[in-house]
Protein backbone atom coordinates (compact mmCIF):
# COMPACT_ATOMS: atom_id res chain seq x y z
CA UNK A 1 0.00 0.00 0.00
CA UNK A 2 1.55 3.51 -1.04
CA UNK A 3 1.55 6.34 1.92
CA UNK A 4 -0.78 9.34 0.13
CA UNK A 5 1.40 11.83 2.09
CA UNK A 6 4.39 10.49 -0.12
CA UNK A 7 3.09 11.43 -3.19
CA UNK A 8 5.13 14.71 -3.67
CA UNK A 9 1.78 16.83 -3.89
CA UNK A 10 1.81 20.63 -2.94
CA UNK A 11 0.28 21.63 -0.18
CA UNK A 12 -3.17 20.28 -0.24
CA UNK A 13 -4.84 23.57 0.95
CA UNK A 14 -3.43 25.40 -2.51
CA UNK A 15 -3.38 23.21 -4.67
CA UNK A 16 -4.67 23.46 -7.97
CA UNK A 17 -6.08 20.71 -9.08
CA UNK A 18 -7.63 21.91 -12.80
CA UNK A 19 -3.63 22.84 -13.59
CA UNK A 20 -2.36 19.23 -12.11
CA UNK A 21 -4.98 17.59 -14.29
CA UNK A 22 -4.13 19.21 -17.72
CA UNK A 23 -0.57 19.10 -17.14
CA UNK A 24 -0.32 15.53 -15.77
CA UNK A 25 1.56 13.67 -18.52
CA UNK A 26 -0.05 11.34 -21.10
CA UNK A 27 0.87 7.54 -21.19
CA UNK A 28 2.29 6.44 -25.16
CA UNK A 29 1.72 3.18 -25.61
CA UNK A 30 4.39 1.16 -26.99
CA UNK A 31 3.43 -2.34 -28.76
CA UNK A 32 6.70 -2.91 -30.31
CA UNK A 33 7.98 -5.19 -27.64
CA UNK A 34 4.43 -7.23 -26.93
CA UNK A 35 4.64 -10.62 -26.67
CA UNK A 36 1.58 -12.64 -28.00
CA UNK A 37 -0.36 -13.64 -24.84
CA UNK A 38 -1.62 -17.11 -25.22
CA UNK A 39 -5.40 -18.65 -25.04
CA UNK A 40 -4.97 -19.00 -21.22
CA UNK A 41 -3.68 -15.19 -20.42
CA UNK A 42 -6.22 -13.53 -22.44
CA UNK A 43 -9.29 -15.38 -20.70
CA UNK A 44 -7.85 -14.27 -17.88
CA UNK A 45 -7.72 -10.71 -17.74
CA UNK A 46 -9.59 -9.43 -20.82
CA UNK A 47 -13.05 -10.19 -18.81
CA UNK A 48 -12.47 -7.91 -15.65
CA UNK A 49 -10.65 -5.27 -17.99
CA UNK A 50 -13.82 -4.90 -20.06
CA UNK A 51 -15.44 -4.28 -16.68
CA UNK A 52 -13.05 -1.83 -16.33
CA UNK A 53 -12.89 0.05 -19.41
CA UNK A 54 -16.33 0.19 -19.11
CA UNK A 55 -16.14 1.91 -15.87
CA UNK A 56 -13.90 4.31 -16.77
CA UNK A 57 -15.92 5.57 -19.78
CA UNK A 58 -18.59 8.15 -18.60
CA UNK A 59 -19.34 11.60 -20.05
CA UNK A 60 -19.78 12.64 -16.44
CA UNK A 61 -23.20 14.46 -17.23
CA UNK A 62 -24.82 13.29 -13.73
CA UNK A 63 -21.19 14.38 -11.80
CA UNK A 64 -21.05 17.39 -13.57
CA UNK A 65 -24.32 18.48 -12.32
CA UNK A 66 -24.27 17.97 -9.08
CA UNK A 67 -20.66 19.26 -8.65
CA UNK A 68 -22.72 22.68 -10.77
CA UNK A 69 -25.45 22.62 -7.72
CA UNK A 70 -22.00 22.47 -5.45
CA UNK A 71 -20.49 25.35 -6.44
CA UNK A 72 -23.79 27.84 -7.09
CA UNK A 73 -23.85 26.91 -3.14
CA UNK A 74 -20.45 27.04 -1.90
CA UNK A 75 -19.03 29.09 -4.51
CA UNK A 76 -16.55 27.18 -5.23
CA UNK A 77 -15.40 28.53 -8.63
CA UNK A 78 -12.28 26.62 -8.73
CA UNK A 79 -13.81 22.76 -8.21
CA UNK A 80 -15.29 23.06 -11.95
CA UNK A 81 -12.52 23.06 -14.15
CA UNK A 82 -10.78 20.48 -11.88
CA UNK A 83 -14.02 17.71 -11.93
CA UNK A 84 -14.10 18.21 -15.78
CA UNK A 85 -9.98 17.57 -15.66
CA UNK A 86 -10.75 14.55 -13.73
CA UNK A 87 -13.50 13.14 -15.93
CA UNK A 88 -10.86 13.55 -18.83
CA UNK A 89 -8.62 11.75 -16.91
CA UNK A 90 -11.37 9.16 -16.54
CA UNK A 91 -11.61 8.48 -20.33
CA UNK A 92 -8.02 9.03 -20.93
CA UNK A 93 -7.52 5.60 -18.65
CA UNK A 94 -10.70 3.96 -20.68
CA UNK A 95 -8.41 5.01 -23.58
CA UNK A 96 -5.90 3.12 -22.22
CA UNK A 97 -7.64 -0.12 -21.83
CA UNK A 98 -9.33 0.20 -24.59
CA UNK A 99 -6.23 0.58 -26.78
CA UNK A 100 -4.61 -2.80 -25.46
CA UNK A 101 -8.07 -4.67 -25.88
CA UNK A 102 -8.00 -3.59 -29.66
CA UNK A 103 -4.45 -4.77 -30.19
CA UNK A 104 -5.37 -8.22 -29.46
CA UNK A 105 -9.32 -7.48 -31.14
CA UNK A 106 -10.87 -7.94 -27.88
CA UNK A 107 -14.03 -5.62 -28.19
CA UNK A 108 -15.44 -3.77 -25.14
CA UNK A 109 -18.52 -4.42 -23.30
CA UNK A 110 -21.17 -2.01 -23.66
CA UNK A 111 -23.37 -2.89 -20.42
CA UNK A 112 -21.77 -5.18 -17.41
CA UNK A 113 -23.91 -5.42 -14.49
CA UNK A 114 -21.70 -4.22 -11.54
CA UNK A 115 -20.97 -0.96 -13.37
CA UNK A 116 -24.62 -0.94 -14.11
CA UNK A 117 -25.32 -1.10 -10.23
CA UNK A 118 -22.72 1.20 -9.52
CA UNK A 119 -23.62 3.90 -12.32
CA UNK A 120 -27.06 3.46 -10.92
CA UNK A 121 -25.85 4.12 -6.97
CA UNK A 122 -23.95 7.18 -8.47
CA UNK A 123 -26.71 8.96 -9.74
CA UNK A 124 -29.41 8.27 -6.92
CA UNK A 125 -28.28 11.18 -4.50
CA UNK A 126 -25.89 14.29 -4.76
CA UNK A 127 -22.18 15.09 -5.22
CA UNK A 128 -21.15 13.38 -1.81
CA UNK A 129 -22.87 10.53 -2.90
CA UNK A 130 -21.85 10.22 -6.37
CA UNK A 131 -17.95 10.56 -5.28
CA UNK A 132 -18.07 7.91 -2.04
CA UNK A 133 -19.38 5.73 -4.51
CA UNK A 134 -16.41 6.32 -7.20
CA UNK A 135 -13.86 6.30 -4.70
CA UNK A 136 -14.73 3.13 -3.53
CA UNK A 137 -14.62 1.60 -6.75
CA UNK A 138 -10.96 3.24 -7.34
CA UNK A 139 -10.09 2.01 -4.09
CA UNK A 140 -10.52 -1.40 -5.15
CA UNK A 141 -9.40 -0.29 -8.78
CA UNK A 142 -5.90 0.34 -7.03
CA UNK A 143 -5.10 -3.28 -5.99
CA UNK A 144 -6.88 -4.74 -9.11
CA UNK A 145 -4.29 -2.66 -11.21
CA UNK A 146 -1.48 -3.83 -9.29
CA UNK A 147 -2.69 -7.71 -9.66
CA UNK A 148 -3.23 -6.99 -13.25
CA UNK A 149 -0.10 -5.83 -14.36
CA UNK A 150 1.63 -9.04 -12.83
CA UNK A 151 -0.41 -11.39 -14.38
CA UNK A 152 1.19 -11.52 -17.44
CA UNK A 153 4.80 -10.44 -19.00
CA UNK A 154 3.01 -7.99 -21.15
CA UNK A 155 4.94 -4.67 -20.93
CA UNK A 156 2.54 -2.53 -22.40
CA UNK A 157 0.28 -3.66 -19.91
CA UNK A 158 2.39 -3.51 -17.29
CA UNK A 159 3.06 0.23 -18.37
CA UNK A 160 -0.72 1.09 -18.44
CA UNK A 161 -1.57 -0.29 -15.01
CA UNK A 162 1.69 1.37 -13.55
CA UNK A 163 0.05 4.88 -14.98
CA UNK A 164 -3.28 4.38 -13.99
CA UNK A 165 -2.16 3.37 -10.02
CA UNK A 166 0.27 6.49 -10.63
CA UNK A 167 -3.16 8.56 -11.39
CA UNK A 168 -5.72 7.11 -9.32
CA UNK A 169 -3.89 7.57 -6.33
CA UNK A 170 -4.23 11.28 -6.94
CA UNK A 171 -7.46 11.04 -7.46
CA UNK A 172 -8.07 9.80 -4.09
CA UNK A 173 -6.29 12.73 -2.58
CA UNK A 174 -8.51 15.05 -4.89
CA UNK A 175 -11.79 13.25 -3.66
CA UNK A 176 -11.30 13.60 -0.27
CA UNK A 177 -10.37 16.73 -0.28
CA UNK A 178 -13.88 17.32 -1.87
CA UNK A 179 -15.87 15.27 0.80
CA UNK A 180 -13.95 17.76 3.56
CA UNK A 181 -15.22 20.51 1.30
CA UNK A 182 -18.67 19.03 1.62
CA UNK A 183 -18.24 18.22 5.07
CA UNK A 184 -17.54 15.14 7.34
CA UNK A 185 -18.87 13.66 10.60
CA UNK A 186 -18.76 10.48 11.86
CA UNK A 187 -21.78 8.75 11.11
CA UNK A 188 -20.75 9.75 6.99
CA UNK A 189 -17.26 8.10 7.68
CA UNK A 190 -18.92 5.35 9.10
CA UNK A 191 -21.14 4.76 6.02
CA UNK A 192 -17.52 4.75 4.07
CA UNK A 193 -16.55 1.84 5.78
CA UNK A 194 -19.70 -0.37 5.51
CA UNK A 195 -20.09 0.53 2.13
CA UNK A 196 -16.55 -0.69 1.61
CA UNK A 197 -17.09 -4.07 3.17
CA UNK A 198 -20.51 -4.49 0.99
CA UNK A 199 -18.42 -3.45 -1.95
CA UNK A 200 -15.49 -5.16 -1.69
CA UNK A 201 -17.62 -8.89 -0.76
CA UNK A 202 -20.07 -7.84 -4.19
CA UNK A 203 -16.80 -7.33 -6.43
CA UNK A 204 -14.32 -10.28 -5.20
CA UNK A 205 -16.31 -13.13 -6.98
CA UNK A 206 -16.33 -11.27 -10.46
CA UNK A 207 -12.12 -10.29 -9.96
CA UNK A 208 -10.98 -13.05 -7.66
CA UNK A 209 -9.13 -14.99 -10.34
CA UNK A 210 -7.56 -11.56 -11.71
CA UNK A 211 -6.86 -10.82 -8.43
CA UNK A 212 -5.29 -14.42 -7.19
CA UNK A 213 -2.82 -14.52 -10.05
CA UNK A 214 -1.15 -11.02 -9.12
CA UNK A 215 -1.04 -12.06 -5.65
CA UNK A 216 -3.93 -11.30 -3.95
CA UNK A 217 -6.19 -13.08 -1.32
CA UNK A 218 -9.20 -12.00 -0.42
CA UNK A 219 -7.89 -10.77 3.13
CA UNK A 220 -4.85 -8.90 0.76
CA UNK A 221 -7.64 -7.13 -0.95
CA UNK A 222 -8.86 -6.00 1.99
CA UNK A 223 -6.19 -5.32 4.13
CA UNK A 224 -4.96 -2.65 1.02
CA UNK A 225 -8.19 -0.99 0.60
CA UNK A 226 -9.16 -0.50 4.08
CA UNK A 227 -6.01 0.99 4.29
CA UNK A 228 -6.08 3.27 1.56
CA UNK A 229 -9.80 4.11 2.83
CA UNK A 230 -7.91 4.67 6.48
CA UNK A 231 -5.86 7.81 4.47
CA UNK A 232 -8.94 8.92 2.64
CA UNK A 233 -11.24 9.31 5.96
CA UNK A 234 -8.55 11.03 7.37
CA UNK A 235 -7.84 13.74 4.68
CA UNK A 236 -12.07 13.63 4.84
CA UNK A 237 -11.97 14.89 8.30
CA UNK A 238 -8.97 17.04 8.23
CA UNK A 239 -7.90 18.60 5.06
CA UNK A 240 -4.69 17.25 5.59
CA UNK A 241 -2.33 14.29 6.25
CA UNK A 242 -1.61 15.44 9.68
CA UNK A 243 -2.67 13.35 11.96
CA UNK A 244 -5.32 13.99 14.36
CA UNK A 245 -5.15 16.52 17.36
CA UNK A 246 -5.32 14.63 20.82
CA UNK A 247 -7.95 16.26 22.74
Amino acid sequence: MTDLSGLGLPPLDGIDWAAYFAQNEKLRLDFSDERPLDGKAKALIFPTMQMFQLGEASDGRHLLAAAEKYIRKSGDESYLPAIQGFIIEENRHSAYLKAYMGHYGVKPCRRVPLDSIFRWLRQLYGLRDEVTVLMTAEIIALSYYDALGRCTSSAALSSICRKMLDDELRHIVFQSRTLFKLGSSKAKRAFRRIFMEITLCAVWPALRQVFRAGGYQYQDLRAASKGYLAQSLLLEQQGTFAPPAKT
